[in-house]
This record gives structure tokens, C-alpha cells and sequence, in this order.
């Protein structure tokens, strides 16, 4: 199917949006965003193209200036940015469905930042071999199938590793993590979706407090992490068959 897929094909109109609101957590250009999006999408469908994308660590700034120190002693740092999936079959004006996660993230040492997308879904490898990721998509393909885009982005676009505790996410302060949440809440007025899913508590605790016309959807976060979650709502053993036939159902019944 992923032959079948477009990726991150967004209208002109909202491109400029998104990349003007990208701007404000990030100290980057349109024209940069325009080259990163066109890399992912010029290499979407090539099996062999692991490389990963590395941008300067200037991209990001914190506003909290013993954050940023720890910032620029961090082993690595990764941003994910918002990225769009569709099914390439002739058909406008999909209606949008957001589905929502918390962070980055990465365990592999660069003194640079690197630039992904939420669960990597811009990698051929990752939406087809690799066991988690692959899963996430699988639960994605489902809103594909119906007929929606899915829009994949995070409230915390930025991932910084604790220097102290390789490979645990060191939390953002205060001032950052408000300016993302308004990000995001600008975002969500720029894509309009019927539908937002969030996956995990804190994104979906997030969500809780924006105040925008859409339904809001909270599903434990698919992972591993999250399989206490999964076994109290399932009420059987949470395999993979299991949590993806649970979201089959949900879905169906609230889309």
C-alpha cells in the first residue's frame, strides 16, 4: 500500500501557516522547512535510505537559559515535524484526523539536533519493518482505509535527553512548554480536523485544556509502555492483534 501514499502533501496556503507557526519555536526559515519536507518526501518510498537529518542545534533555543544549558550538554537532541498521510486515489478534501503524541525522541549520540517525523512514518523502514513503528502504522492505515488524512504531529516538538540519564527525556521548562502548547493550539485551528486522537496521558491531558471545536479521542499510547493500560481496557492479554481489533472497533463506532 505505501506505494499508494502520499506524504506531507500539504496545500500551498496551509504550508505557509504551518511553517509560519514552525517559525516560532524554531529559529528556522520557510525555505529551510520547504528543503527538509522535500527530502522526506523526495526519499518516502526508498528502503534504503536510513540517513538520518541533522540540522545545527541553533535551530532550537530555549527561553529558560539554565535549560538551554543543559540543551547544548545534551547527548542528543531530536525535533519531529508535523507530517500528513494520505491515500493517493484521485480524492480532494479528505476530511483531517490529528492524531497526537507527546515528543521525539532518539538514543543515538550526535552533536547535532535530528530532524524526524512523529513514529518516523516518513521512513519506508519504519512503516514496514520495523516492529513497533510498523504497528503504529498499521493502526494508522485504518484511518487511511475510511477515507480520512491523518495529520501526525506532537505538543512537544522538540526532544532533549537528560545528560544525567541517558536515554530519559529531560522535561522542558515552563516557558517552553507553554509556547509549544500555543503552537499547537494555532496548529489545530490551521488544520481543522473532525477528529483528534491522542495517544498517551499527556498528550491527551494536553488536549484537555484547549479549547477548540473538535472531538477529542484518548487511546492509551499503542507501545509496550503502556500495556497495564491496555490490559485493564481490553480485558484480556494486550497483543498487538488484540489492542489494533479494540481500535478497529473504537474507531468505527466514534468516526
Amino acid at each position: 500500500m505505501n506505494n499508494d501514499l502520499l506524504f506531507s502533501k500539504f496545500q500551498s496556503h496551509n504550508f505557509d501557516e504551518i511553517a509560519s507557526l514552525l517559525k516560532q519555536v524554531f529559529a528556522t526559515t520557510q525555505s529551510e522547512l520547504e528543503a527538509l519536507y522535500f527530502l522526506m518526501s523526495e526519499n518516502f518510498n526508498k528502503a534504503d535510505w536510513p540517513s538520518p537529518i541533522f540540522v545545527e542545534r541553533s535551530f532550537f533555543r530555549s527561553e529558560d537559559e539554565n535549560f538551554q544549558e543543559l540543551y547544548e550538554k545534551s547527548p542528543v537532541v531530536a525535533a519531529d515535524l508535523p507530517s500528513i498521510l494520505e491515500l493517493d486515489d484521485g480524492k480532494a478534501n479528505k476530511p483531517t484526523i490529528v492524531i497526537l503524541g507527546q515528543d521525539a525522541k532518539s538514543d543515538q549520540d550526535t552533536e547535532k539536533l535530528r530532524i524526524g517525523t512523529p513514529y518516523a512514518l516518513h521512513l519506508k523502514q519504519c512503516r514496514e519493518s520495523f516492529k513497533t513503528t510498523k504497528f503504529y502504522f498499521e493502526m494508522i492505515e485504518v484511518l487511511l482505509n475510511l477515507g480520512y488524512k491523518v495529520y501526525l504531529t506532537d505538543i512537544f516538538k522538540i526532544w532533549v535527553c537528560n545528560p544525567n540519564r541517558p536515554y530519559y527525556r529531560a522535561r522542558l521548562p515552563k516557558v517552553d512548554q507553554s509556547k509549544f502548547v500555543a503552537a499547537l493550539t494555532s496548529e489545530l485551528k490551521i488544520v481543522q480536523p473532525l477528529a483528534v486522537i491522542t495517544w498517551g496521558r499527556e498528550a491527551s491531558h494536553s488536549v484537555s485544556k484547549i479549547a477548540l471545536d473538535f472531538s477529542h479521542i484518548s487511546f492509551p499510547h499503542p507501545g509496550g509502555a503502556a500495556n497495564g493500560t491496555w490490559q485493564t481496557l481490553l480485558q484480556e492479554s494486550p497483543t498487538r492483534g488484540n489492542k489494533l481489533a479494540y481500535w478497529k472497533r473504537e474507531i468505527l463506532k466514534v468516526l
